[in-house]
């Protein structure tokens, strides 16, 4: 409002002078007149007449101008960002004084609308790019997620092929291996399915994940997270700690989302890092409830924390094969936010990670 009402005042302003000179002008028209005709007849009207016609006519001409050309321009620009073209026209420069790099003058009537227009070119470019960037990782991540699920699939036709041979004569802890690498691949591919049917289903409801809320004790429901992920043949080579500042802590969450969340989190900082890694776990209780992760591991720049939690960011922050769809983080995210609380993420290369869970204590 304050940059409309600055634009329209100086507009009103404009107009008043421009009719204040057309005043003068028809003024001294007419004294020039009686001066080159003293004598009053029909050739002092004429002349006079024809003075002021002239003059009025000039007046719009360069009035309509000064106003239409700034306008004209600006609809063209307009015309451009509708078709697409996030740039300003090419002849802008015309409208910059060459020496202070203002706007001319006739411009300089509409220079808030100039300086908006010039905004709202940057920020649909700026979106244009972005745009351009996620479908580029929408891509590369629909490729890897139809490579994680082949690569399962090939191995469970191969080994299902051998198995059903009749070239070979498998003994029966042959075929044993054969079907618990099987059921192991299934299982991958199980996971698999489920993380990208969970996260269509938090798509649908972004606004409000329907919860199902349980009394729980937090402690012991994270120290079987622990215990679980502890026993993960991944995790063999890792130390992992669990630190609380109080035994017990009473509250309402989903147990099977918040589960998710928390093994999501946690399994990151193991798979992401190197054998030995150290990696703690640890509970606060204030006001609300805090879970800390922290590792002392190979660390993320900024631009890999900035897209940690982008669903389509696949990240590669060691030589370990995909063992997932990329989705884990993004996933845990959205459960966290669902639960009414928050996730934060700090890191620096080399010197580790720490992501911080902050869950509002219901009773």
């Amino acid at each position: 409002m304050k940059v409309n009402y600055r634009m329209g005042l100086r507009l009103l302003l404009h107009v008043f002078i421009s009719l204040v000179l057309l005043a003068l002008a028809i003024i001294g028209s007419i004294s020039l007149t009686e001066w080159l005709i003293p004598q009053e007849g029909d050739k002092q009207d004429s002349l006079g007449l024809l003075s002021m016609y002239i003059i009025i006519s000039g007046f719009f001409i360069v009035f309509v101008w000064s106003i239409g050309r700034p306008i004209y321009y600006m609809i063209g620009w307009i015309n451009r960002l509708a078709d697409g073209i996030y740039v300003e026209p090419e002849d802008g420069s015309n409208i910059y004084s060459t020496k202070t790099r203002r706007l001319k003058r006739p411009y300089r009537l509409f220079k808030e609308l100039f300086t908006q227009l010039q905004t709202l070119t940057d920020v649909l470019e700026n979106s244009k790019k972005e745009r351009s960037r996620i479908d580029e990782m929408k891509k590369e991540w629909i490729a890897g997620i139809s490579h994680d699920l082949k690569t399962p699939l090939s191995n469970i036709k191969g080994y299902s092929s051998m198995m059903l041979s009749p070239q070979y004569d498998w003994t029966e802890e042959e075929k044993t291996g054969f079907l618990m690498e099987i059921e192991r691949k299934a299982k991958h591919m199980e996971d698999l399915i489920g993380d990208l049917t969970l996260s269509f289903r938090l798509d649908e409801h972004e606004q409000q994940l329907p919860l199902k809320w349980e009394q729980i004790d937090l402690v012991e429901f994270v120290r079987r997270i622990v215990v679980d992920v502890t026993n993960d043949p991944r995790a063999d080579q890792y130390n992992i700690f669990l630190e609380t500042n109080v035994p017990h802590i009473q509250t309402l969450l989903d147990v099977k989302l918040l589960e998710r969340a928390l093994h999501n989190l946690l399994l990151n900082a193991i798979l992401h890092n190197p054998a030995g890694t150290n990696v703690t776990i640890q509970i606060m209780l204030n006001t609300s409830v805090h879970i800390v992760i922290t590792d002392d591991g190979i660390g993320m720049d900024e631009e890999a924390v900035d897209q940690l939690f982008n669903k389509y960011y696949r990240g590669t922050a060691t030589d370990l094969l995909s063992e997932g769809t990329g989705l884990g983080m993004a996933i845990a995210k959205q459960l966290v936010l669902a639960h009414g609380g928050d996730i934060k993420v700090t890191s620096r290369v080399n010197q580790g990670t720490s992501i911080s869970v902050k869950l509002p204590l219901r009773n």
